[in-house]
């Protein structure tokens, strides 16, 4: 099994790894682009912008989200969206961010709540378990982990198959299925916490690593 191997990997939580990093002109030229008055996005670029960039981890959202719920809404949306949107997508948020802050005060997300997020623009069902987990929510119980697309291809993979059985039934569903396939990936993560005495945080990190350096070793084979 390969998260029994790697246990002692997966909890060293030296080096955050869900950082985020975009242009902070990038930002400032899509919201000037917009036909509103809120300034709610400028004045979060200029407490949080460093020098010509806005970066963040997850703990850095964690904590701002905990101090206050608007500013953190605000900073999942840069933190997890690094490479911009859309401007229809983002004046949408802008506008509905009242109805966002109200439905992230949430702390058990259900069904009916995941699929209300997910009926904001320019949110998937990566970007949503992102913003879940940033804001230390859970789903139906099960602390938020995160899942995109790296992270799919590292738990279909026949070295995980007795990791994830919950996904295996499900395997190759992501895009059809997705809040499915989100749900059995917690039911799975929430096993292995239990099992391991981790946390989610600690496997979803410990995924992404794992995709992260298998990436970088083909990276080198097909370079020699």
């Amino acid at each position: 099994m390969a998260i029994h191997a790697h246990l002692h990997k997966i909890r060293e939580l030296k080096t955050p790894t869900w950082i985020t990093s975009s242009r902070k002109d990038m930002w400032l030229g899509l919201l000037e682009r917009l036909n509103t008055q809120d300034r709610a996005f400028h004045r979060f670029l200029d407490d949080y912008a460093t020098d010509d960039d806005i970066t963040l981890a997850r703990r850095d959202v964690r904590n701002i989200f905990a101090q206050d719920a608007a500013t953190g809404v605000i900073a999942t949306i840069f933190w997890s969206h690094a490479r911009g949107m859309r401007v229809n997508a983002l004046s949408l948020l802008v506008r509905d961010l009242p109805t966002l802050i109200t439905l992230m005060s949430v702390a058990d997300f259900r069904n009916d709540e995941l699929n209300e997020l997910l009926a904001q623009p320019g949110i998937s069902v990566p970007t949503a378990s992102k913003m879940l987990s940033a804001c230390g929510k859970t789903y139906c119980g099960m602390p938020a982990a995160i899942i995109d697309d790296t992270i799919i291809q590292v738990i279909e993979n026949s070295t995980f198959a007795s990791d994830f059985p919950n996904i295996a039934e499900l395997r190759n569903k992501s895009r059809s299925r997705p809040v499915p396939y989100y749900e059995a990936y917690l039911r799975d993560v929430t096993a292995l916490c239990e099992k391991y005495d981790i946390t989610s945080d600690m496997i979803d990190r410990y995924l992404a690593e794992y995709a992260l350096g298998n990436t970088s070793q083909n990276a080198e084979l097909q370079s020699a």
